[in-house]
């Protein structure tokens, strides 16, 4: 449902997850119609955008682009770039490039386009929804140019990073750590990252979940954003733990789950006073949800690959949930991990209304705060939004933006979107195959191997499977093949002339009857065995006509001595009147 624009001179990119990146150019409207697990549609009214995939699998997940009047599909890793126009455009621009392929739907075709290939698609006129392809590198401009600088960019990060090695790809935004901190070990907790001095020097008593603020997104809740650069992935997945009187991060708790999730923020929430405060969540604590909101998650999970490496040694014991804390008196308060300095705390009439304001505990009541197990019982949640009463501040609130330049009026994508389903397959069934059933191996049909001529391979022909019917619409009777006319001796008999004779009348049936014949061929169908062709080292030589040999027994037919032909008399030519002879010069 979210809406993004770009004003003159603009370009934003989005990153979707590690290998999924978007670029829009200026003057352009995106609209995100899905974001799953399972896949990703958007919709481009006007504008342009390139998105780049460098990993990819159609069989696990869809991105699909509506554009006006048109669908785009992503079928394998490559750049894809879309320029939809405005509402005033007559046709729009398709471009696959970096060995891509998407499917491409108009509103009465659909076709592959491969990498290297650009496809302009009609949308209005006499050829509307039909298109032209040409080469992409026809069409490169300094959108382009910058895109290509962007995964540069990014393709070097990405091999700088630990990706299985230290976290895995469930983690994305790791990547930005590199710059800011270095990855150390620990007997503890294994490899963990520590942010270098000089990356924290700039913020006075830094600590985590001091520099930010508290963001209402649903269907989240309250959802911690970072000052920092470095924060998505410190913030959102693993833990903040206190080693060696520093402050670092590792991406995994004392457990492991099947697959690392993002989280709206690690914190323990509790109340002391007037005072809202919030610390890290310990390393061998449950994720706690301080809000009082479901956090919606899909049930799909992915086959990642497990790290092992950042595991401390022995494996600490499974960290129990929130729900379990207040049955287990033997856990060990969160005072022995968190130093005081990282409790956070705001006034309960000043939450919610500005994105500063956040005061540093005192001594005494961090250390009363640490020193006692989180319970549930004890308003461990954050207020939701209609406890503040409206008393919200605009930075603080997500709101729908005032969109200046935007026609909304644009139709876009080939059919009515489900939201969280893809389209492929339905476009594919209704504009490539008119909802026919994909065509059948044929197994009596067979096209010789060039290369290996003793082997036959299957060929089909047409794209759906075809019923045969007469002009009216009705499917015709499969003909009887009617038994060949013999004489009683057996022997085939083949008419000559065109005159009607007396075989041409009823045929007398042989002995078999007819029933006989048909459940004999029907048992016994004739196999046609495709023969080997024998090589052959000298040219064949034509054969050579011998004349039969003539029986004596036979009579000599005599010929008949041929006489001396008479020479022809020629009527003489009577001579024409000489008017008729001007005339038929004249004519000639």
């Amino acid at each position: 449902g979210d809406e993004i624009t770009t004003s003159a001179g603009a370009r934003l990119e989005i990153q979707f997850d590690t290998y999924n990146y978007l670029r829009l150019a200026e003057n352009s409207y995106l609209k995100i119609t899905t974001l799953r697990d399972e896949g990703v549609a958007l919709s481009l009214p006007q504008g342009t955008l390139s998105l780049r995939a460098f990993e990819f699998n159609k069989d696990k997940t869809f991105f699909e682009i509506d554009a006006p009047k048109t669908t785009v599909a992503v079928q394998q890793p490559g750049t894809y770039r879309i320029d939809a126009g405005d509402a005033r455009s007559t046709e729009i621009r398709v471009t696959v490039t970096e060995n891509g392929q998407a499917r491409v739907y108009s509103e009465n075709n659909g076709s592959s386009l491969r990498g290297g290939r650009s496809m302009l698609i009609y949308l209005d006129g006499n050829y509307a929804g039909e298109w032209e392809t040409s080469d992409a590198a026809l069409y490169a401009d300094e959108f382009a140019g910058w895109s290509t600088e962007r995964d540069d960019l990014i393709a070097k990060r990405f091999r700088d990073s630990y990706y299985d090695k230290y976290y895995d790809r469930d983690i994305y935004g790791a990547d930005d750590l590199n710059e800011y901190g270095e990855w150390v070990y620990s007997k503890k907790y294994g490899y963990v990252w520590r942010p270098f001095k000089n990356t924290t020097a700039s913020y006075a008593d830094w600590s985590p979940y001091r520099y930010g603020h508290w963001r209402w997104i649903p269907p989240f809740g309250w959802t911690w954003v970072n000052d920092e650069p470095w924060g998505w992935a410190t913030y959102h997945y693993g833990r903040w733990i206190y080693v060696d009187r520093e402050w670092c991060w590792t991406p995994y708790a004392s457990y492991r789950p099947q697959r690392s999730w993002w989280s709206p923020a690690l914190v323990v929430v509790t109340y002391s006073g007037n005072l809202i405060c919030w610390y890290p969540l310990p390393y061998n604590y449950g994720y706690y949800n301080y809000n009082q909101t479901t956090i919606i998650r899909n049930t799909i999970i992915r086959n990642t690959t497990v790290i092992v490496n950042p595991t401390p040694s022995p494996t600490p014991p499974v960290a129990p949930t929130i729900t379990q804390i207040d049955r287990n008196p033997n856990l060990i308060p969160p005072l022995q991990w968190i130093p005081t300095n990282g409790v956070v705390a705001v006034d309960a009439s000043e939450f919610g209304r500005d994105k500063k304001g956040f005061t540093k505990v005192p001594t005494d009541v961090a250390e009363k705060i640490l020193s006692k197990v989180p319970d549930e019982k004890q308003n461990p949640s954050l207020p939701t939004i209609r406890d503040l009463n409206g008393k919200v501040s605009r930075d603080i609130i997500t709101e729908t933006p005032k969109i200046a330049k935007v026609d909304s009026q644009v139709k876009t994508g080939v059919i009515v979107r489900e939201a969280g389903v893809s389209m492929n397959e339905k476009l594919q069934k209704e504009r490539v195959l008119d909802n026919r059933p994909p065509l059948e191996k044929n197994a009596d049909t067979f096209v010789r191997n060039s290369q290996n001529p003793s082997k036959t391979e299957v060929r089909d022909t047409g794209a759906v499977k075809r019923q045969e019917q007469d002009s009216d619409g009705v499917t015709p009777v499969k003909p009887t093949r009617q038994n060949p006319v013999r004489d009683a001796d057996d022997t085939p008999i083949r008419s000559t002339g065109g005159g009607k004779t007396d075989r041409d009348q009823t045929p007398v049936k042989n002995q078999r009857t007819e029933k006989t014949e048909r459940n004999d061929r029907d048992d016994n169908p004739p196999v046609r065995v495709p023969q080997k062709q024998e090589e052959r080292s000298e040219p064949v030589k034509p054969p050579v006509y011998v004349p039969p040999t003539r029986n004596d027994d036979q009579p000599v037919k005599q010929q008949p001595q041929q006489q001396p032909k008479k020479e022809e008399q020629r009527p003489q030519e009577q001579e024409k009147p000489k008017a008729d002879r001007k005339s038929v010069d004249k004519d000639g």
